[in-house]
């Protein structure tokens, strides 16, 4: 499939906007049908600012699309210290939602900060692995250049939002594997991983604990005072959130109230997926929307696949499998080159959270709450899914531009990309 060039409408892989229109559309029809049960009276509303936010999806999918992809390289480097900050501030003041700090609020307007730290960190490592260079055997620079970084990150990621820490790591490490870095080295990066969060763990456990002693003291205190005591109840830490949903994965289902609060949401959604067909109940018909607490998010795919049945669920995983086949044209195009490590990090980034939110959907993996990319309803979502397609888009573009020139290298890409963060001016986007 040709790529479009000078063209003043849209940049880069046709195959690549045309998925994207295809699961704007699909988000749309199954948003309209999930959102019905819920939002009685109120439906079109709903759906019109979802409209917007899929129609605000694309413009920065077109924006990131004009933009030559090696600024971006620079835009990493500048943005990682303050986005590091702000994965902070969420973690100490974001908003609690389901016992977490993940959002923040900006003039009204939730927004997640993991959502483009995801973006910032892959792309920081793409630069940092081509300007390496021969320093990818030296395990000293692959921990303070490569490692720290994708460590800081989950660390402040890791304490409420456990699956989207853990996404970002394993895409961290396979883009390290395909930049060919030492797997001693990516073994040692695992391992770092792993004592944290076991440090992390006891250190929550604890905090908890102690927590907890204290409230029951002073409400039994008060009660004892004859003042008006608070309901003692006791909080959970988050290892325990993150263990009940291993274990309902585990357990037996003869044994166990499928319709209680651990198990409520599985149930439903894999109720969706067994009352489907090959062709499904048809649009709109769908039953367990009803009974869902996420069905226009965390569950779309069981609707999808309640409502549009095995070939419906086939289409929409084709496309992202489609997807992600255009980026892999990159990466064997201009191999190990910033463009192509951006690139696949970026899109195995989409393609491991539709495999997420697809396995949950079915019953494969425990509940994470991740979104399927571009479909689920969900601002930040959406918006990081736009920017993360323009941004693939704009190394499209330049890969075919280039098609006629002797294949890049890490010298040359590295050289330019020193070129570019030092003078801003890029000819090939001019008139």
């Amino acid at each position: 499939m040709s790529v479009i060039k000078n063209n003043k409408i849209v940049w880069g892989d046709k195959v690549i906007w045309i998925v994207a229109l295809l699961l704007a559309i699909i988000s749309l029809i199954v948003v309209y049908s999930a959102t019905s049960a819920r939002y009685h009276g109120q439906t079109g509303k709903v759906l019109m600012k979802h409209a917007g936010m899929l129609l605000f999806g694309f413009v920065m999918m077109f924006g990131a699309s004009k933009i030559s992809y090696k600024r971006y390289a620079k835009a990493a480097l500048l943005l990682m210290i303050p986005c590091l900050a702000l994965l902070l501030y969420t973690l100490l003041f974001g908003r609690d939602i389901n016992d977490a700090n993940r959002s923040i609020s900006l003039g009204g307007i939730s927004f997640q900060p993991s959502e483009m730290a995801k973006i910032i960190l892959i792309t920081y490592l793409a630069r940092q692995i081509v300007m390496m260079g021969d320093g990818l055997q030296n395990f000293k620079e692959v921990i303070v250049k490569l490692a720290l970084p994708i460590l800081l990150t989950a660390a402040l990621i890791f304490p409420e939002n456990l699956s989207t820490a853990a996404i970002l790591v394993m895409v961290c490490l396979v883009l390290l594997f395909v930049a060919r870095v030492k797997f001693v080295h990516i073994l040692a990066i695992v391992g770092m991983c792993v004592v944290g969060m076991a440090f992390y763990l006891l250190f929550d456990a604890a905090k908890t604990e102690i927590g907890n002693r204290k409230a029951e003291k002073a409400s039994i205190e008060a009660a004892a005072n004859g003042g008006v005591a608070k309901p003692y109840i006791p909080k959970k830490n988050r290892i325990k959130t993150w263990s009940n949903r291993l274990q309902a994965m585990g357990e037996d289902k003869e044994e166990v109230d499928l319709f209680d609060d651990k198990h409520m949401q599985s149930t439903f959604a894999k109720i969706a997926v067994a009352s489907s067909s090959f062709f499904g109940k048809g649009p709109g018909k769908s039953t367990q929307r009803n009974f869902l607490p996420h069905p226009y998010s965390d569950f779309i795919y069981a609707i999808i696949i309640e409502e549009y049945g095995l070939v419906g669920a086939l289409v929409v995983l084709m496309l992202y499998i489609i997807l992600f086949t255009r980026v892999l044209r990159i990466c064997i195009k201009r191999p190990l080159t910033f463009g192509a490590l951006m690139a696949f990090g970026l899109g195995f980034l989409i393609i491991v959270q539709a495999m997420v939110n697809m396995g949950v959907s079915i019953g494969l993996l425990p509940v994470t709450g991740q979104p399927l990319p571009f479909v689920s309803m969900g601002g930040t979502s959406i918006m990081a899914t736009g920017l993360i397609i323009g941004m693939v888009l704009s190394v499209t573009r330049s890969v075919e531009d280039e098609s006629s020139l002797a294949p890049a290298t890490n010298t040359i890409e590295s050289e330019t990309i020193e070129i570019t963060e030092a003078d801003e001016t890029e000819p090939e986007n001019r008139d």
